[in-house]
């Protein structure tokens, strides 16, 4: 037994046979994966777990037919509907793979009975040599992981884990094979190599269906924004896009459009939130617009500004620009905090105008264009800036920012799921229509003057509703 243990990196076994004994005949009956299941969901490692409806929802889209060989990979992830997963398919032959070496041990034991069953000890974030081929690969890659240079080398095009992974078991799929994986919102729009890997995806594969799924589906482990994707080696003349919805413990597709392969090849990135909004002319017309358009980055400096705790929050000369000082458009001067910090700290927040700043968090979106003042003023962690350098002018950024088109395409960029979630570098990736400068001007100005008559009304509005309301509270004491 003590070569056995020690062979296999169980380790030293403190105590003696008796001891051994008494734990064995305590252990014996123990359903093995309901016991892993309840030390994960009680430690802290962050280890996601597939809920069982999700697995139950993934393996109807697969047909028996299909899936006559199967990869999980990663199965600890599915320990809480793998067991009726390997029952259904029991005539299938299905591998199953954790880079953990303890974990493969559970598995090996948990299914052991099982002849169709093999489980690896491989990860899937390094180089996999495996001779098998597969007519199903079944995947959640761990979600905002980054490996070391030296650890991918230039075996892969991102070092991203989900993309690691996507790009690895994806040259395990066979001539008909398709791969389930789940992946969070940035894998889907992100710029870099992460861009590089959809174009491969896009050219050597073919993308069967981008579903987002439902709010908080993987809590508490994490509450991003995730989709359901599938990859497969067989020509698709239709890309199925939609979105999930949960009711009780059961998913159902709720939206769904089909985009023609050809047309879905065109786009950088896959936001499928595009292609479902209703306002789909409007978005046709701006892709089609011959009108040039650049990203952002090309042309701004962009950055997200200070986290400021509520203890930051003291008489100071520092201002700070949150979400509440934006109304209508524009900014409210006469409402911010102060913080009372080392200049040298906050320069790189501070803000100078003609900045144009739009809300990264929260639930609505606002934008507006920072005025001139001789107040000191940075930007909260809630506020990304946008400093443009060239081309386009602050007022007819603004104007784009908040039209239907320019706001569906900021929303299309949201990480978080309910709860509004932008990355400054996110947006870098967003095209802007860039017309010549006289039409910016001429565009920003008839905004100008149209918004300064609604002002006007608006308040002239107010002010004798007010004089009206007043005169007849008066009227109730004559």
């Amino acid at each position: 037994m003590k070569l056995v243990s020690e062979k296999e990196s169980l380790g030293f076994f403190p105590g003696d046979r008796d001891y051994f004994l008494e734990l064995y005949d305590a252990g014996k009956n123990l359903d093995i994966l309901q016991y892993v299941i309840e030390t994960y969901r009680n430690d802290r490692s962050g280890t996601v777990f597939v809920p069982d409806f999700l697995l139950k929802f993934t393996s109807e889209l697969i047909t028996v037919e299909d899936g006559r060989k199967i990869l999980i990979a990663e199965a600890e992830k599915y320990l809480n509907g793998l067991h009726q997963f390997i029952e259904q398919y029991s005539n299938s032959e299905i591998f199953l793979t954790s880079m953990n070496w303890h974990m493969y041990k559970v598995l090996q034991t948990a299914f052991e009975s099982f002849n169709n069953v093999r489980v690896l000890n491989i990860s899937i974030y390094r180089k996999v040599q495996m001779q098998d081929r597969f007519d199903v690969i079944v995947a959640v890659p761990t979600f905002g992981g980054k490996l070391y240079e030296e650890e991918t080398s230039e075996d892969f095009l991102t070092r991203e884990t989900e993309g690691v992974a996507a790009e690895n078991l994806l040259n395990y799929i066979n001539e008909t094979g398709r791969m389930y994986f789940i992946a969070p919102a940035k894998f889907t729009f992100t710029g870099g190599p992460m861009t590089d890997l959809r174009k491969l995806i896009t050219d050597k594969y073919n993308v069967n269906t981008i579903f987002s799924l439902p709010e908080g589906i993987f809590r508490p482990y994490t509450g991003i924004k995730t989709y359901l994707i599938c990859v497969s080696n067989k020509k698709a003349d239709m890309v199925q896009v939609g979105s999930v919805d949960i009711d009780g413990e059961t998913l159902k597709l709720a939206v769904q459009k089909h985009v023609p392969s050809h047309e879905f090849q065109k786009y950088e990135d896959w936001r499928i939130e595009l292609f479902l909004t209703e306002d789909q002319d409007g978005l046709y017309k701006f892709v089609k617009s011959e009108v040039r358009k650049v990203k952002l980055k090309e042309i701004a400096e962009i950055f997200r500004g200070k986290a400021i705790m509520k203890d930051d929050v003291k008489p100071g000369e520092f201002f700070v620009l949150n979400i509440s000082n934006l109304e209508d458009g524009e900014v409210l001067l006469d409402s911010m905090d102060t913080i009372d910090e080392e200049e040298r700290k906050l320069k790189r927040y501070e803000l100078i105008e003609g900045d144009v700043v739009i809300t990264c968090r929260g639930t609505v979106n606002k934008a507006a264009i920072f005025p001139r003042t001789s107040k000191k003023v940075i930007a909260s962690a809630n506020i990304i800036v946008i400093r443009l350098k060239k081309e386009v002018i602050p007022g007819y950024l603004k104007i784009f920012l908040e039209s239907p088109v320019g706001a569906r395409l900021v929303k299309s960029f949201q990480r978080g799921s309910t709860i509004m979630n932008i990355n400054p570098g996110d947006i870098g990736e967003m095209e802007v229509p860039v017309p010549d400068l006289q039409l910016q001007n001429q565009i920003a100005q008839e905004y100008m003057n149209n918004f300064s008559i609604y002002k006007e009304t608006i308040k002239a509005a107010t002010e004798n509703w007010t004089k009206v309301r007043n005169s007849l509270y008066d009227k109730l004491l004559d």
